[in-house]
């Protein structure tokens, strides 16, 4: 007998299995596809950062998608570690975006003409700064102070959202998909090696890899590879008490496991460098970027000289043109969904991408945001491959 599912996932990181969750949850019947290890991706080496600062969202539809994703967490989190057993390391704390020279004060301020009226924030100067953490760089300019942000470890998230659906009914399945099984403009389900899954909709959910639908779907899949790297540190001194992070400099954040994690290359907002790392996902730690990594880190904590690396993590992010994800119904096709392209957002955007999918799934449309229209595949129509401009700018990952 043919294997069937409402519903097949392509891909188990963070933003598949979110999807596989929110589905699963409401009784939906999910084969999760994953074809190599479940957050073998973007999610293993994501920091998990969760902060509404920075410019990584932008006015308007794309920060009400944020503010709804972070406001998921606190009851996702719960429901999922009461569910497994798993700590997620899931910690709520005040922040800094810290400016360590003018220019970085600049961009700061500006960013905070639009987000001061919608997140508890405000700018403190370089007193009130050491006030709260006497050994950040006495140099630094002042930081913009965020109420609460979060936290938490990306990987013990994407295995936890994947036995949160596996609990739930969905049937997770370590296949890989060569392409897609349709009639007429009717996705009907997926091919692979060994055998075809039938199903009513493909949601296309496989981060970096999501391009090779291109052909299948006859409709373009612009997400490439943007590498990035960090530091896992084990630092002697007391845990930072607010989540760290600037424009050039990267973030430093003191982990509830007790490590401290410092980065990430790729893409920042005064990086000068390409942004792409080939065609294929890239896993390779190289020295270059623990050198500059470690650096960056002792610019603005000078004690972390005493720290000891731990583990170096690189991976690649799914980058979209236009940095923001794609989510939506394929224009052309019935049964075709893709959520994909979160570039450094996969994680802080997982949950709620779990639930617009759910929408278009149950109801043809969403209410999350007040328009979908800048995330939706149909801005990609007759877009070609000459087309893709590094326009992604301010990623903090």
């Amino acid at each position: 007998m043919a294997e069937t599912a409402d519903v097949v996932v392509v891909g188990a990181g963070v933003v598949g299995c979110s999807v596989a969750y929110y589905l699963a949850r409401e009784g939906i019947g999910v084969a999760l596809l994953e074809g190599e290890a479940m957050g073998s991706g973007a999610s293993a080496h994501a920091t998990g950062s969760l902060s509404l600062l920075g410019a990584e969202f932008s006015p308007g539809p794309s920060f009400e998608m944020a503010r709804a994703s972070y406001d998921e967490f606190p009851g996702l989190v719960a429901a999922l570690e009461a569910a497994t057993g798993m700590d997620l390391l899931y910690q709520r704390r005040p922040s800094l975006r810290l400016a360590m020279d003018e220019e970085e004060a600049e961009l700061i301020r500006g960013m905070m003409r639009w987000q001061q009226p919608l997140v508890s924030m405000r700018w403190i100067d370089a007193a009130e700064v050491h006030a709260i953490e006497p050994r950040l760089a006495a140099s630094l300019m002042g930081a913009a102070y965020e109420e609460e942000s979060a936290q938490l470890d990306s990987y013990r998230l994407n295995l936890a959202l994947g036995r949160g659906a596996e609990l739930k009914g969905a049937r997770i399945v370590q296949r890989q998909v060569t392409g897609l099984v349709s009639r007429g403009a009717r996705v009907t389900g997926v091919k692979t090696a060994t055998e075809d899954i039938h199903c009513d909709t493909v949601v296309v959910a496989a981060g970096t890899w999501s391009r090779a639908f291109t052909p299948w779907l006859e409709f373009p899949v612009p997400v490439r590879p943007m590498k990035g790297e960090r530091l896992l540190l084990n630092y002697p001194g007391e845990p930072l008490p607010v989540l760290i992070s600037s424009p050039k400099r990267g973030h430093m954040i003191s982990r509830l496991d007790g490590l401290t994690s410092v980065g990430s290359t790729g893409g920042r907002d005064y990086d000068e460098r390409d942004l792409f790392a080939g065609e294929e996902f890239d896993r390779r730690p190289t020295e270059s970027a623990r050198l500059e990594l470690l650096q960056r880190a002792m610019d603005v904590l000078p004690d972390l000289e005493r720290a000891e690396l731990v583990q170096q993590l690189a991976g690649s992010r799914p980058l979209s043109p236009d940095s923001k994800p794609i989510i939506g119904p394929v224009p052309g096709w019935t049964g075709a969904v893709l959520a994909t392209g979160h570039t450094t957002k996969g994680i802080h955007l997982g949950p709620i991408t779990g639930k617009i999918v759910l929408d278009y799934i149950r109801e043809g449309g969403t209410t999350v945001v007040s328009d979908m229209g800048e995330f939706l595949p149909d801005r990609f129509a007759g877009f070609t491959d000459a087309d893709f401009l590094p326009e992604v700018q301010a990623v903090e990952e």
